[in-house]
């Protein structure tokens, strides 16, 4: 089978109702963007499963991973909501076949399981980079198992390959799959933004969606680092996953949101 649709979607916590409160109001736009593109996602009824790509799960150096367990749990409690808690089912037999067709191609990804990551002091599976997204998805009325990839920080070909095995994957176990990169853009985009403030900071975002939009995705993993340290953006390799698993496809793709209402940029982005 195949990637059905694909989508970016940021993961600020205080998107999340509960946590955002009348803050929300703020990203009031982010907000319909991501209703929105979890909206597209839910149309369809023939989905198999969810692969959630993160930057904020377990990253190394050398490389991504992915987490191999019948189920994955986390919540809010880093941002004072422990009350908002997720116990997902997920599927360790996609899991280890992307393992597995990654090792076979020499592409560096990782298998992790409940003792591994305590070992790291990790006691959920699912962080806030997944959990944001999920969140909007789950209320999309989407209730789908749960693929968690976090990023490394090997180079954006290489995680744009391991995007091409996450499709394959999907073509060798007949699956239907939604394939989301949670990722924020520019963390710098004006005084007082989490990362300082760098005033060509908003060129990485403008590039970004620029080339998004030409759907000209080859020239997204050459983007110029020193711009991409300018941005001290979050979203980049995410994103190269997430292309790399509709590239053998050709796709029709909508900017839902952009919006940085606290220096942050935060793009939904749909892509089928």
């Amino acid at each position: 089978m195949t990637v059905k649709c694909a989508a970016l979607l940021p993961h600020p916590p205080i998107v999340v109702e509960e946590i955002g409160g009348k803050e929300l109001k703020k990203a009031e736009k982010t907000v319909k963007g991501m209703e929105k593109t979890a909206q597209s996602i839910a149309k369809f009824d023939d989905l198999d499963l969810m692969l959630i790509i993160t930057p904020h799960g377990p990253a190394f150096r050398s490389t991504a991973s992915v987490i191999v367990n019948e189920e994955l749990t986390g919540s809010f409690s880093d941002f004072s909501y422990p009350q908002l808690k997720f116990n997902e089912k997920s599927d360790p037999k996609f899991a280890q076949r992307l393992i597995d067709n990654c090792e076979n191609e020499n592409l560096s990804l990782q298998g992790l399981k409940a003792n591994d990551l305590l070992n790291y002091g990790i006691n959920e599976e699912l962080d806030h980079g997944v959990l944001v997204p999920l969140n909007y998805l789950k209320k999309a009325g989407i209730d789908l198992p749960i693929v968690s990839l976090s990023i490394g920080f090997i180079s954006y070909q290489e995680l744009f390959e391991i995007g091409k095995k996450i499709a394959q994957t999907a073509n060798e176990l007949d699956y239907n799959i939604a394939v989301i990169a949670s990722g924020d853009l520019s963390h710098r985009l004006k005084r007082g933004a989490p990362a300082g403030y760098d005033p060509e900071a908003h060129l990485f975002d403008e590039k970004l969606l620029e080339l998004l939009e030409k759907k000209d995705f080859k020239s997204i993993l050459d983007i110029d680092s020193q711009l991409i340290d300018k941005a001290g953006e979050c979203g980049l390799r995410p994103i190269a996953v997430m292309l790399g698993s509709i590239a053998e496809q050709e796709v029709e793709l909508e900017v839902n949101s952009y919006e940085a209402p606290f220096g942050v940029g935060y793009a939904a982005v749909y892509i089928e």
